[in-house]
């Protein structure tokens, strides 16, 4: 399509008739300038051109209604509603080739006011001849195939639109959307929506069978398995860019915190090991005093009733040797003992009764009887474990312990003068805020890896779900298609759905290899910093952007500036169009209000030119200047000003584009 000319009739500021050529001379002279300040009628040139060839359908209406007549009467112009007019009309013509012929269209539609409300009358010309109503309702709803409003919409590069995608992250999502519709995948998606209505028709009306059935569930939970995957990769990313930044801003902290502390930085750490040793030190004091406090420390203080316990445990020994001895050495054991001497000797001069008490008693007699009552009777292990004890008291050097305890103290006095030397060394340098916030950041980081990892484990989780859903979705259907119904409408629905899915991911990966290839090269020929992306990706799923330097290391896209953004956008929606092959006008509408100069003059000298047969340029005096105007006017072949006249509300048009040489002297 190839606009030609555009007719204003009482439309916004554009009171009376007014006429517009917008024919260009491809391809050296492919551009239509417009100027105009602000409220001039740039929006409602663009405006009218979407109404012109949409209608209703414009403000996304089926067909006319209240509604879009309120839009339509906001339109009108208003001096001429109040001087009564009854004839609003915009004319749009344009050529389109069609079978291999180039046909010229008009696209008229008029409004009447009926008791104050618009009325539209819509006709169609074609190579100079008016449609029957059949005809003009055929061509309109091709027209809306082949140029869907969201595609016409894509052509319409609104600066405001455009910086509003960059400042809001939403990149990825109007590449997703823009994809679509350029590269027809909507039609698929369209076609498969299709599928999964009458399937799940069937499904309602009961006529699948269980194994149809069960795949129709299994198809649901697919979808919405791979739905919940393709959230945690989002979420995933999410955290990985914001890994990314925290990584930088805790490396450019560092970095300041070491180029502002010099030498006292390095004072900082020796006086922070030194407070470490002596925490280490006071450490394996204070365990050797909590093990004697709670061991030997109550042995200690009663030491002397030890010592008379061991005296005591002694005593018994001697008085239980005496007492078994007493036991064991009875008159009758003596008596048997003397005959058993007596026998191997003979006789002998006393009574053998008088030999073996006499013998009895010289033996007790070698063991004293103890003056005492027995207390402990104690065991040979309690004897040792007493025993044990006495001897390590007798070791026992208690000022060691005491030295130890002064010791302990001494060492926290100086841990708490060299805290109060690195915390005066801190705020007297201000590493306190940047400590504070590098312990932040870290907590940071620590959370999101804690939340990354919960994230893997889940996806881990529902791709292993996914895997086993999509086996037992291709038992059912192996089983269905052994059985009767194997030819029947369920499984062709089904074999179509897949086919289209498959084509489509296939075709979308194809085109995005394509549009990165092309993206890249309009990138480094538009941005001030030559070479600076060596390669451009894009993801098929997400359609995430990734940049990648000369070194391949990933440039940030955050690290980029609100015009590099807008750039990098222009680039690869450019490049979806080339890819695409679809031949539109393109209309810039204030596109380069945020741009420096740099980068203004690549947009007018390299990708303005390379935007196919015809572009349209809404400018104010302040984004194309006199230097830029210089740049673009080999490429223009009309231009124009609009210039509202305040007092009559009112436009005039100049076929010229700003006049600098009166505004300089006005300025002068």
């Amino acid at each position: 399509m190839q606009l030609r000319k555009v007719i204003f009739h009482n439309i916004g500021a554009y009171k009376g008739t007014h006429e517009i050529i917008l024919t260009v001379k491809p391809p050296e002279q492919n551009v239509i300038l417009f100027g105009g300040k602000n409220g001039s009628g740039k929006t409602t040139f663009l405006t009218s051109i979407r109404i012109a060839l949409f209608g209703a359908f414009a403000y996304r209406y089926a067909s006319e209604n209240e509604n879009y007549y309120k839009q339509i009467y906001s339109l009108l112009n208003k001096a001429a509603v109040k001087e009564g007019t009854n004839l609003f009309q915009i004319i749009l013509e344009f050529s389109e080739t069609e079978n291999y012929k180039r046909n010229e269209y008009k696209f008229i539609r008029r409004w009447k006011l009926s008791n104050g409300q618009p009325k539209e009358q819509f006709s169609i010309m074609r190579n100079g001849g008016y449609l029957n109503e059949s005809e003009k309702e055929n061509y309109h709803s091709h027209l809306k195939e082949t140029i869907p409003l969201e595609l016409f919409n894509m052509c319409l590069f609104d600066g405001e639109e455009l910086s509003r995608i960059v400042n809001d992250n939403r990149l990825s999502e109007y590449l997703n959307s823009a994809g679509k519709v350029l590269f027809n995948l909507h039609l698929f998606e369209s076609l498969e929506s299709d599928l999964s209505q009458y399937i799940k028709f069937s499904q309602e009306e009961k006529q699948l069978t269980q194994d149809e059935e069960d795949i129709f569930f299994l198809d649901k939970r697919i979808i919405e398995i791979e739905n919940e995957i393709n959230k945690i990769k989002s979420n995933e990313a999410s955290i990985h860019n914001t890994l990314k930044d925290f990584d930088d801003r805790s490396s450019n902290l560092k970095k300041q915190f070491d180029i502002n502390g010099g030498l006292l930085k390095e004072e900082r750490d020796t006086l922070q090991a030194n407070v470490n040793e002596i925490e280490s030190e006071r450490k394996v004091n204070a365990d050797k005093l909590k093990e004697f406090v709670s061991t030997l420390l109550p042995f200690y203080l009663t030491k002397d009733l030890m010592f008379s316990v061991k005296g005591q445990i002694e005593l018994e020994s001697s008085w239980e040797l005496r007492e078994k001895l007493e036991g064991t050495l009875t008159d009758k054991k003596m008596n048997e003992l003397i005959n058993n001497i007596v026998s191997m000797h003979g006789n002998i001069s006393e009574t053998q009764g008088q030999v073996a008490q006499k013998l009895r008693h010289n033996i007790l007699d070698l063991f004293p009887v103890p003056d005492l009552n027995p207390i402990h009777r104690a065991s040979f292990a309690q004897k040792s474990d007493v025993q044990s004890i006495v001897n390590t008291l007798n070791r026992i050097d208690i000022q060691h312990y005491v030295r130890m305890i002064e010791g302990n103290q001494q060492l926290l006095e100086q841990a708490k003068e060299l805290r109060q030397k690195i915390n005066l060394n801190d705020q007297t340098h201000a590493f306190k805020d940047i400590i504070s916030e590098i312990e932040d950041i870290t907590k940071e980081i620590s959370n999101l890896q804690v939340n990354l990892e919960e994230l893997k484990t889940k996806e881990e989780e529902l791709n292993l779900n996914l895997e086993n859903t999509k086996k037992l979705r291709k038992q059912k259907k192996d089983r269905l298609q052994e059985g009767e119904k194997a030819k029947g409408s369920f499984i062709i629905a089904n074999k179509i759905k897949e086919l289209s899915s498959q084509f489509r991911i296939q075709q979308q990966k194809k085109k995005l290899q394509d549009v990165q290839i092309e993206a890249t090269k309009m990138l480094n020929a538009l941005m001030r910093k030559k070479a600076y992306v060596s390669s451009l990706v894009i993801d098929s799923n997400t359609f995430e952007v990734t940049l990648y330097s000369q070194s391949k290391e990933e440039i940030l896209k955050d690290r980029l500036s609100s015009g590099e953004k807008e750039i990098l956008l222009l680039s690869i929606v450019w490049a979806m169009f080339k890819c695409s092959r679809i031949r539109l006008p393109f209309i810039f509408d204030t596109l380069l209000g945020r741009l420096d100069k740099t980068h203004k003059q690549t947009v007018l000298s390299t990708l303005i030119p390379a935007c196919g047969d015809q572009v349209i340029i809404l400018s104010t005096d302040s984004e194309i200047d006199q230097f830029h105007y210089d740049i673009i006017k080999p490429h223009i072949s009309n231009e124009y000003t609009l210039d509202f006249i305040t007092s009559e509300e009112r436009v005039e048009i100049h076929n010229k584009y700003f006049d600098f040489k009166q505004q300089e002297v006005i300025q002068q």
